[in-house]
């Protein structure tokens, strides 16, 4: 708009010029020849003057401007123009100075910038030196790092386990090339498969909870690629991003060997061990046939077996009798005598070596073959059980298998059963020896006085029947029995006139009669004999409320087996007949018996010994009829 004006201005002023120049020019012309010497001198002044004025007029503007310009230019944005000759000027003026001040603004910005730029240049020259320092911390890390992660990689790839890693999913991410040896398995193969595939069922649900965190280290089996199991100790950790389970990181290791060669030594300790418990159980003194049974289903359980069986052998008759049988089918029928093959007779007898029949060559009991069938019984294991340089019986195992794998267990066994079964026959001619003596002791008693006969073996047959009533053992039965044989040995040290004295006895015999017991235990002390006999015998007439002798004992402080001989010497000594007085009934003693209980008498025994009266009366009967009618 400016440029548009001040052209149109200026084009009217040099317009008005030319034409007056052109006008005094017509007027010259017209004019004579001094005239036009003058005029045209006049012309030039006026044009000189009017030039230099116009020249000066227009410049005069332009001339701030370009002022304005350099000083600008120069720096100088405080710098405004005042030109007001015209109305475009001025406008041109204002224009000028908004730029100025424009210009002073993005100068004072940039000024700021620049100053900005210059302090993080300064920053960014600090920290680019930081950064290179960092750079070569960065290397040297990263040299390490490489160095760590070929020691890692070979460490990895060297160790004797396999080192796995699994998604969530249980998805293989990795695993280390230990893998081929004990899976036959590449690496590439099994990443992306399943961990579930190459485990058997029961790994399976252990590897779950070892997802859950449930368990951190067990024992799982993998399958190879053959199909083979490896049995491995696994060490698990799961894996974790912001307390999300991510995966499962896993080591383990292969215990397969191991496993095999610790369950060969369990074995072996269960041999010997149950050695050692038929060692026990030869020596406990138990019955022979309890031993015998205990001994079976120790073998039974031992080798699997649904049926062991001890049997005697009896070269008369060309025979095996049952002793003993165990395992699950006892209970079924099993023949109680078996005729062997003359072949196999002359093997076991003669040879003494262990013989594998299948079950059909084998004696048994038409009515347990449905049961070896379900049971997949297919063979017997006979062994000889030799004593002597003889074979004395045979030991049958009943097998689901054509092999046995503990055969040196069964010729250990069958020695120690060949050795107690031959003790226990030495120990039944020993005891009844040793029954005989103790017997022919209590005659010697009871052979001063006719009517105290048979008093000793009726109170050992009174306290045996209480003893078996109240769940003993045989062999505190036995005790028991021998102890009432014995109870009053200790007689032989009491004067016959004292013994054998008609009528009541004076205080002072009584006291002398009182010590009968405790001679008892002085004579018996030398033979050794179990201590509960010696306790019973005594104490056999310690009373429960504390008033007996020779001790003065009270209530539980009196053993068991003494209070026992003391009812049944009391209870035979009220039902025989004295030179002095005639003996009570059986329901009479009993009656007397049941008065005394808690006071003379133990009252558990009491109401064990009248439970027997209740039950089994005759038993009672028995006994007293039986040794009266022996001793007579």
């Amino acid at each position: 708009m400016f440029r548009r004006e001040y052209r149109k201005k200026l084009f009217v002023v040099l317009f008005g010029v030319s034409f007056f120049v052109y006008f005094l020019s017509l007027v010259h012309f017209l004019s004579g020849f001094e005239k036009r010497i003058f005029i045209g001198s006049l012309i030039l002044l006026i044009s000189m003057g009017l030039s230099s004025f116009l020249s000066k007029k227009l410049s005069e503007p332009i001339e701030k401007l370009e002022e304005g310009v350099k000083r600008i230019s120069q720096g100088d944005f405080g710098y405004r123009l005042d030109v007001k000759s015209s109305q475009e000027f001025e406008e041109l003026s204002k224009s000028f100075n908004f730029m100025a001040q424009q210009l002073s603004y993005a100068y004072e910005r940039l000024k700021e910038q620049t100053d900005n730029l210059i302090r993080q240049n300064e920053e960014l020259q600090e920290f680019n030196a930081e950064l290179e320092a960092s750079y070569e911390q960065l290397e040297a890390l990263t040299r390490e790092l490489e160095l760590s992660e070929r020691k890692y990689r070979l460490l990895v790839e060297n160790i004797r386990d396999i080192l796995w890693v699994t998604d969530k999913n249980f998805i293989i991410e990795f695993v280390n090339s230990r893998v081929v040896r004990y899976l036959n398995y590449t690496p590439q193969e099994l990443v992306g498969k399943s961990l579930l595939e190459i485990v058997d069922e029961e790994a399976k649900e252990t590897l779950k909870n070892m997802m859950e965190g449930k368990v951190r280290f067990a024992e799982v089996s993998f399958r190879t690629k053959d199909g083979l199991l490896l049995l491995t100790e696994t060490h698990v950790k799961r894996l974790k991003v912001d307390e999300e389970v991510i995966g499962l990181q896993g080591i383990s290791r292969d215990i397969t060997e191991t496993y095999y060669i610790k369950k060969q030594i369990e074995e072996k300790n269960n041999e010997i061990l149950a050695i050692s418990d038929v060692g026990r159980l030869i020596t406990s003194g138990s019955d022979m046939k309890e031993v015998l049974k205990a001994i079976v289903e120790k073998v039974a359980g031992l080798l699997n077996s649904p049926l062991c069986a001890v049997r005697e052998y009896h070269p008369s008759s060309g025979k095996f009798l049952l002793l003993a049988k165990g395992g699950e089918l006892k209970d079924y029928p099993v023949s109680e005598e078996i005729r062997l093959s003359e072949k196999d007779i002359e093997e076991l007898v003669t040879s003494k070596e262990i013989k594998i029949k299948d079950v059909d060559e084998f004696p048994h009991s038409e009515k347990v073959m449905p049961i070896f069938r379900a049971k997949d019984v297919y063979s017997v294991v006979v062994v000889p059980l030799v004593f002597g340089g003889e074979t004395k019986g045979i030991l049958t195992v009943w097998a689901s298998t054509n092999t046995v794998k503990n055969m040196s267990l069964l010729r250990s066994v069958a020695s120690a059963i060949s050795l107690a079964m031959e003790n226990s026959k030495l120990y039944e001619e020993i005891k009844k020896v040793y029954i005989k003596t103790i017997e022919a002791l209590a005659y010697a008693i009871e052979a001063k006085d006719i009517h105290t006969k048979g008093h000793s073996m009726r109170v050992s047959q009174y306290a045996a029947l209480i003893g078996e009533y109240m769940g003993f053992s045989r062999e505190k039965v036995e005790q028991l029995r021998i102890a009432g044989i014995l109870h009053d040995i200790g007689k032989i040290g009491i004067r016959d006139s004292i013994l054998l004295k008609e009528g009541k006895l004076t205080q002072q015999e009584y006291e002398a009669m009182k010590l009968h017991p405790e001679i008892a235990r002085k004579i018996l002390a030398p033979i050794d004999l179990p201590k509960e006999i010696l306790e019973a015998i005594a104490k056999h007439h310690e009373r429960y409320d504390g008033k007996g002798y020779p001790y003065g004992l009270k209530g539980e402080e009196i053993p068991i087996e003494a209070a026992i001989l003391g009812v049944a010497d009391a209870f035979d000594a009220m039902t025989s007949d004295r030179s002095y007085r005639k003996g009570m009934s059986i329901e009479e003693a009993v009656n007397e018996v049941l008065r005394n209980k808690g006071t003379q008498f133990h009252p558990e025994v009491v109401d064990v010994f009248i439970s027997i009266y209740m039950n089994e009366r005759h038993r009672l009967e028995e006994i007293k009829n039986q040794v009266l009618e022996s001793a007579s």
